[in-house]
């Protein structure tokens, strides 16, 4: 079974989006390619085993968070002043460098929160309502 490389579709992207905390629409791309990039070299090892793919052996929740903590490590590493939280799940799941100590908190304001759903509307379940920024991607099949 062959396996494709998928590339982002620049044109999905709302040009017109305001991002805070100096993220790039730049970022947010070289993250989502991060994530392409990386299941396209595990699934082809997994394919040339004979084994399924990485994604079809992972259930739904389980996807979820992996490629919600895939994205958050690379947006932080692309970000100019995001960095990931080190508070273990502590919220958001990006912080402003520097603002809290150990840049470790668990639960403040200034960041952003890193959601993956499969529903195309993009709804996701945020825990209770806040005041945030939220990165949502929604993933297709």
């Amino acid at each position: 079974m062959a396996i494709l490389r998928n590339s982002v579709d620049q044109r999905k992207f709302n040009t017109e989006a305001h991002l805070p905390y100096e993220l790039r629409l730049k970022d947010l791309e070289m993250a989502m390619q991060d994530v392409y990039d990386f299941f396209f070299d595990v699934n082809s090892h997994l394919a040339d085993k004979g084994l399924q793919r990485l994604d079809d052996m992972l259930r739904p929740a389980i996807m979820s968070g992996v490629l919600s903590d895939m994205l958050t490590a690379s947006l932080a590493k692309h970000s100019r002043v995001l960095t990931e939280n080190q508070y273990f799940n502590g919220h958001p799941d990006l912080i402003v460098q520097g603002i809290y100590p150990g840049n470790a908190v668990k639960a403040g304001d200034d960041g952003v929160e890193v959601k993956t759903t499969r529903k195309a509307g993009g709804a996701v379940d945020t825990h209770g309502a806040r005041n945030q920024w939220m990165c949502v991607c929604v993933r297709c099949r």
